[in-house]
């Protein structure tokens, strides 16, 4: 998705703040559904370390009705704003602006090596921010939310103006948008190390979101412990072209056997229920892979040799030809009036995006209740040992059912029933983290994270399924062909390999080469 970033085509003349004892100067703005503001300069009340102010005006020009408190307090070293705002209409975002701070250098916990330059943004809760917490040379700032909301960092250089603006964006959750909002404390700290400044930041998060340290995890089975490898079986794609049936997965995973212990390998099954994406959400074992007898024997199977199977489900994908109901589940945009899709794939090659897909929100009863009863079968019916919920990663701020809240409801009735059953995402940020123990990587998102003790604390990673097997193909995935992701070892992270018709009969040297160095990965303690 393309998030919008554009910049006013005037200036709107905010007024700056000073901070005591910095060159830190600070302003807000105001927006509600229909216009934003600035602070009013005219009505501005010092009082101490903070401002009173009438909200105000837009480009010294509109004025609006309404107050905004703001507090600036020291606590341990950091510079702490407090924003609480009054409007007549209902707030949906308050920016903070920062000017005095360095315009490159930046990075968060999850960025790679390279530093961020401006201009740059990052959104979290999402793929380019795992923790609403970010650094540059000698500051680091942290926005402390009890809550998951959208909160951005945008660091840019302002038109006509020489001098960077730091912003920073909350927006308060739309199922709770009203005229008063309270902004969660946003910390700017000044220091050469700011890693304790990050162990702090992850203190609160662990506290907020009950993540649980890796090591006392009750959700992660022991064999998952074990696991070096991932091996993705692609399975019929959305075209209906198959790549691999249920025989010719069980040939692979035998192949495997060969070179690696399958008892530290986890089979990962794309395109098993039929059509990929196409018979969601429908699940149960496709006709033309060899129907639900064919996958009893390919579980059997690979049990026999010691394998563990984790088959994959729409998180919240839907064909809506499929699934009728698929107007009450929907996700929806912040105000409610429309449909929010995750992506629009061309699945087909005629260069446009296919009308029937849509994203339901796991927070509607009827869609989780579906999911639960879903997997729940291919559990009993099967005995698979887990189960991977696409595009769970990807949060839409929908009024009407909270998606994070959702999964969490999932995942706990799922575990009642099934204690034992690993449940993974594709994607992950931190409140995330503490409800799937392994996730597949974002696809395109840096692997060799600045802190990557934002997620190997408390989860770990997998490649991503659209990850080019060796040939290149990306299998039911829409991406065509990739190359294969460098075969690096990484803490927390799990090498994947794929799967597709060609696999075998062309890249056998190939696959066993790459079995054999996860082979000598080191099981956890």
């Amino acid at each position: 998705m393309t998030t919008p970033d554009t910049d006013l085509s005037f200036d709107p003349r905010d007024p700056y703040f000073p901070v005591r004892g910095s060159d830190v100067r600070w302003a807000v703005q105001v927006f509600t559904a229909v216009n934003g503001c600035g602070l009013d300069p005219a009505s501005a009340q010092l009082r101490g370390g903070g401002v009173r102010a009438r909200c105000a005006q837009l480009g010294q020009q509109r004025s609006a009705p309404g107050e905004v408190d703001v507090s600036v307090d020291r606590d341990g070293g950091a510079v702490v704003w407090s924003v609480r705002v009054r409007h007549e209409e209902p707030v949906k975002a308050v920016k903070l602006l920062l000017a005095g701070l360095p315009a490159d250098g930046w990075w968060a916990p999850n960025t790679g090596p390279a530093a961020l330059g401006a201009p740059f943004r990052l959104d979290y809760p999402g793929p380019s921010w795992a923790t609403p917490w970010a650094a540059a040379d000698g500051v680091c700032l942290s926005v402390r939310d009890r809550q998951v909301r959208r909160t951005t960092l945008r660091v840019g250089r302002p038109p006509r103006s020489d001098h960077p603006t730091v912003e920073v964006l909350h927006r308060p959750a739309a199922a709770d948008r009203a005229t008063t909002c309270e902004v969660p404390p946003i910390r700017l700290r000044e220091t050469a190390d700011p890693q304790p400044d990050l162990d702090e930041h992850l203190s609160f998060v662990e506290r907020a979101h009950g993540l649980v340290p890796w090591e006392r995890r009750t959700d992660v089975p022991g064999w998952l412990r074990e696991t070096a490898l991932v091996v993705t079986l692609h399975g019929q794609h959305w075209t209906g072209h198959v790549f691999n049936t249920f025989p010719r997965m069980a040939e692979a995973l035998r192949f495997v056997s060969q070179h690696i212990e399958p008892r530290r390998v986890l089979a990962f099954l794309p395109g098993w229920e039929g059509r990929y994406y196409y018979d969601y959400p429908r699940y149960a074992p496709g006709a033309d892979l060899g129907g639900a007898a064919g996958f009893d024997a390919l579980v059997r199977q690979a049990h026999e040799l010691g394998f563990r199977i984790m088959p994959m489900f729409g998180g919240s994908g839907a064909n809506a030809a499929q699934y009728p109901r698929w107007r009450e589940a929907a996700l929806r945009n912040d105000t409610g009036r429309y449909v929010e899709l995750i992506n629009r794939p061309d699945w087909d090659g005629d260069r446009a995006p296919e009308g029937d897909q849509v994203f339901c929100s796991p927070g509607e009863p009827g869609f989780r209740a579906l999911l639960r009863e879903s997997v729940s079968k291919v559990v009993r019916d099967h005995g698979v040992d887990a189960a991977l919920l696409d595009t769970a990663g990807y949060w839409t701020d929908d009024p009407r059912h909270p998606v994070l809240d959702g999964y969490r409801q999932l995942a706990a009735e799922l575990r009642e029933r099934h204690p034992g059953l690993l449940l993974a995402a594709e994607g992950w940020w931190d409140a995330l983290s503490a409800v799937f123990p392994l996730s597949q990587q974002w696809l395109g998102a840096d692997r060799e994270m600045r802190a990557p003790r934002v997620l190997t604390r408390y989860a770990r990673t997998t490649g991503h399924l659209a990850e080019g097997t060796p040939g290149g193909s990306t299998g039911v995935h829409e991406r065509g062909f990739l190359p294969p992701a460098p075969d690096v070892p990484l803490d927390g992270h799990l090498p994947v390999l794929g799967f597709v018709a060609d696999t075998l009969p062309r890249h056998a040297e190939e696959v066993a080469a790459v079995c054999r160095r996860a082979a000598t990965r080191s099981p956890e303690p």
